[in-house]
């Protein structure tokens, strides 16, 4: 039923595919003591056009064409007396009655695209796709790809488009055939089985879609256990359990994956998460979740994915030295180390996550540094990143962090950077 989809060539995937992977880790055959970042520059690439703005949840991607494309969630309208969501709604998420600024209804809300066919040196708008609703993201930016025939999917959560008719109350994917400008029918995905019913809700949803070497396309996301979205007992309410899907089809069907053991099927266990391919084609995978030590704290656990076949298991889960910070993001790059880049540091690793180091920033304003590690970068909440063929590196997040509508003068910044081991 799953055809694998077939490549001459690395070179032929070099657009979407890490360049790591054609080559050798370490071109020297020697074991790098650092990193260091040159030729480092930051900049705005966008802002509201109000202030002040509201623009946030930065995804990005490379187009089959080398062209480079962000999203991101933009809101506009009055910062007071506007309509309030129904009374249904407010009644299922207190949070809209304790926090005003909170309910997005009545703003015009928007996933703006741009798209940079210069290297990201300037940006060009190419499509507003509007939605309306009490909350401020149901469209996923993060999960954003380009596809191999030059469209884009992305990932929604219908549950989050509450005042919008005829619409699937669950994640759902979609596709557009001009750069975002409009968006296919829901495409809905299978629904895990493990051990009991699930009622299509899948909490946070899918954040990342990424491409494997093979070809193969995985979405990464979470499964909400509780009394409401499942039919059944025997999980504690709030639990999350990881969920990734694989398609060999361009996304056009997906078989889900469910691979934590049960010691990990537990409230604050797993959240937000991402994986790195390995040359062996295990995942490396770096997770949010909360300290099992004191519930209050967040913290950042790491793991491998080992590949058995064409599926994964879960190994060597636990607490790693990084610092949580926002949703981990997790880069293979070209010079063959996986970076893991969030608004506490950049760090690498060359040995699957064994050790990380800070990636070294020489000069580097201070304004740009985090307390914890003067030489490496600060980079704005909730990163994206992406490297082209010619190793330049590209961070995009947002200024400021999960703010209230008004709360914060937000923009959209770009990181951006080349790795040298002088």
């Amino acid at each position: 039923m799953y055809s694998l989809i077939k490549f001459g060539s690395c070179i032929l995937m070099s657009a979407l595919l890490p360049i790591s992977f054609c080559r050798a880790a370490d071109p020297t055959g020697q074991s790098r003591k650092s990193l260091f970042a040159k030729h480092y520059d930051r900049k705005i690439i966008y802002h509201s056009p109000q202030t002040p703005g509201y623009t946030c949840w930065v995804g990005a991607w490379i187009m089959p064409d080398k062209s480079l494309m962000v999203s991101f969630v933009q809101a506009t309208g009055p910062m007071k007396d506007r309509p309030r969501a129904p009374k249904e709604i407010r009644d299922a998420n207190q949070w809209l009655k304790k926090e005003l600024q909170r309910d997005f209804t009545g703003l015009r809300l928007a996933n703006v695209y741009l798209r940079s066919t210069g290297g990201g040196a300037t940006w060009d708008k190419v499509a507003e796709a509007p939605f309306a609703s009490p909350f401020d993201r149901p469209v996923f930016s993060q999960s954003h790809i380009g596809l191999l025939d030059g469209t884009i999917l992305r990932a929604v959560d219908g549950s989050q488009l509450p005042t919008t008719a005829d619409l699937p109350r669950r994640v759902y994917f979609q596709r557009s055939p001009n750069l975002g400008k409009t968006w296919g029918q829901p495409e809905v995905t299978p629904e895990p089985t493990r051990p009991v019913e699930f009622l299509g809700d899948y909490g946070d949803g899918f954040s990342r879609v990424r491409r494997l070497r093979d070809g193969r396309l995985i979405a990464l996301g979470t499964v909400i256990r509780d009394v409401i979205r499942t039919r059944g007992t025997g999980y504690p309410p709030g639990t999350n359990e990881p969920l990734m899907l694989v398609s060999s089809n361009e996304g056009k069907t997906w078989i889900p994956h469910l691979f934590a053991p049960e010691e990990h099927r537990k409230p604050g266990a797993w959240n937000e998460w991402d994986t790195a391919e390995l040359p062996n084609g295990d995942l490396l995978c770096v997770v949010r979740r909360m300290d099992p030590g004191n519930p209050s704290k967040q913290v950042r656990w790491q793991g491998l994915l080992k590949k058995k076949g064409k599926t994964w298991g879960l190994d060597q889960y636990g607490p790693s030295t990084l610092v949580h910070s926002g949703h981990p993001e997790l880069l293979a790059t070209r010079e063959g180390v996986i970076l893991h880049i969030a608004t506490e540091d950049i760090h690498w690793t060359e040995d699957a996550g064994k050790t990380w180091q800070p990636v070294v920033f020489p000069g580097l304003p201070q304004r740009f540094r985090p307390s914890t590690a003067p030489a490496s970068l600060h980079t704005r909440y909730y990163p994206k990143s992406v490297q082209t063929a010619d190793g330049m590196i590209y961070v995009f997040g947002h200024d400021g962090w999960d703010n209230s509508y008004g709360e914060r003068d937000q923009s959209i910044v770009m990181d951006t950077f080349r790795l040298s081991t002088k």
